[in-house]
């Protein structure tokens, strides 16, 4: 459970990277590199190379692309507007306001109402598709 929720995660790994000028430059800033689905897709692929588990790189494909795919949702107040999630294969920037905006700027703000009502919004939505997944099994299930 621990490393599933890591993973979900690791995409903002970018707010501590962005603060090493190097790196900020090589594309690590916050919504950079680490938010395309090429990204998810290594992590996945180097998951897989430690493990040789395909079902735990599956997962971990699955999990990083659902904070990517989630991140298109939130609104979005730091220019440029949006991000790149299909870079390099597709270099235009996308954002469909959606999702309240966290502030991931302290500790204070992770915690604050405004970042509390942005996890609602997206386990309302998570909970939603994973009943029906659920239902759709269980239909399944009484056909076999």
């Amino acid at each position: 459970m621990v490393f599933f929720l890591t993973v979900g995660l690791l995409p903002d790994v970018d707010l501590l990277l962005d603060k090493f000028p190097v790196l900020k430059k090589a594309g690590f800033y916050h919504q950079g590199l680490t938010h395309t689905f090429l990204a998810a897709l290594v992590f996945s692929a180097l998951v897989y190379i430690f493990t040789q588990n395909i079902r735990l790189a599956a997962l971990s494909l699955l999990i990083y692309s659902i904070h990517i795919f989630l991140d298109l949702f939130m609104v979005d107040h730091n220019p440029p507007i949006g991000f790149r999630p299909f870079y390099p294969f597709w270099n235009k920037l996308l954002n469909f306001p959606f999702i309240p905006p966290t502030d991931k700027s302290s500790i204070e703000g992770i915690l604050s109402g405004q970042s509390f009502r942005a996890i609602l919004w997206e386990t309302s939505f998570f909970t939603y598709i994973y009943i029906t997944i659920l239902g759709v099994k269980a239909w399944i299930g009484k056909r076999d």
